[in-house]
């Protein structure tokens, strides 16, 4: 354990961390170096690895733990096929061209209007004139208020917003991540999400980073970990441990519990910040989501 914080905390400063930087100095902090750092450090660590006999690219890190495993990514490949979220697709889909009780849509709505299949690439994305994080679930849940329809629960509590979230990704896939900072707000979300995912926490004291990067590719009891490149990349996912969908906020919730912290509440800002970090180290990726899991 000594040795995985030792190894966090050394490549923590390589990236050019801004945990140690005065909040208000935004001069020392420069997401896009953070950004090839992570990149650099992983293609360094894993870039050995392969794929059906192929070296894996940077691309690759949107299969997440799978480039560990070539006999997972064949069971994974086998099990597309006929993946079991199909279902969760349609009733997504049903749902997004029901009308509202006034008669409007999902699509009337800012954000969520135009081409459906470039809807979830919008996301995350910080809001000046709002000064915060949209994320895609809150987006669609301001949308519902906004028509007269009660709001859904976050992070798998409602399967309607998990269905929705899961449509919205399999229209979305092939499509690049490109996360924007372009404001000094931008900048301090990226900040607070950086922190959060590098901030050891919990009775085992242990960080987002601890796994996801110091630890990608080794195994907790019977799972690999995966690295944190391309975490949002294929989110919602099929888990079939829980026989269930489960949302990128539903699993930064449960990767807190698994450390025994209290996780951040849904939808909280430091939860989309966490989600706006990630995506922005994942911007190229292509969205691939949804997906299966075991």
């Amino acid at each position: 354990m000594n040795n995985k914080l030792l190894t966090t905390t050394l490549f923590v400063s390589i990236a050019a961390c801004s945990l140690t930087a005065n909040a208000n100095d935004t001069k020392t902090v420069n997401p896009e170096a953070d950004r090839q750092a992570m990149i650099k450090h992983m293609m360094d660590m894993h870039g050995g690895n392969k794929i059906n006999g192929k070296p894996i690219a940077l691309d690759d890190f949107g299969m997440g733990a799978l480039i560990f495993s070539d006999d997972a990514y064949q069971q994974w490949k086998s099990v597309e096929e006929f993946p079991p979220y199909v279902e969760h697709i349609d009733e997504g889909e049903k749902l997004w061209n029901k009308p509202f009780a006034n008669g409007k849509t999902y699509s009337t709505c800012a954000g969520l209007d135009g081409d459906v299949k470039k809807i979830k690439a919008k996301y995350p994305y910080f809001d000046d004139a709002r000064g915060e994080v949209i994320i895609l679930d809150q987006a669609i849940n301001e949308c519902r208020v906004a028509n007269g329809e009660k709001p859904y629960a976050y992070a798998g509590k409602d399967k309607a917003l998990s269905n929705l979230l899961t449509y919205l990704a399999n229209e979305s896939r092939g499509n690049k991540i490109d996360v924007k900072i372009s404001s000094p707000g931008a900048l301090e979300a990226y900040k607070m999400g950086e922190m959060v995912f590098h901030t050891r926490r919990g009775q085992l004291n242990q960080s987002c980073a601890g796994c996801h990067v110091t630890s990608a590719g080794r195994k907790i009891r019977s799972e690999i970990i995966s690295p944190m490149l391309g975490h949002v990349t294929h989110f919602p996912v099929y888990r079939a441990s829980k026989g269930n969908i489960v949302t990128l906020q539903q699993r930064y919730q449960g990767c807190m519990r698994s450390v025994r912290a209290m996780p951040f509440p849904s939808n909280s800002k430091e939860l989309k910040a966490l989600e706006f970090y990630e995506a922005y180290m994942s911007n190229g990726l292509t969205l691939n989501g949804p997906t299966y899991r075991k």
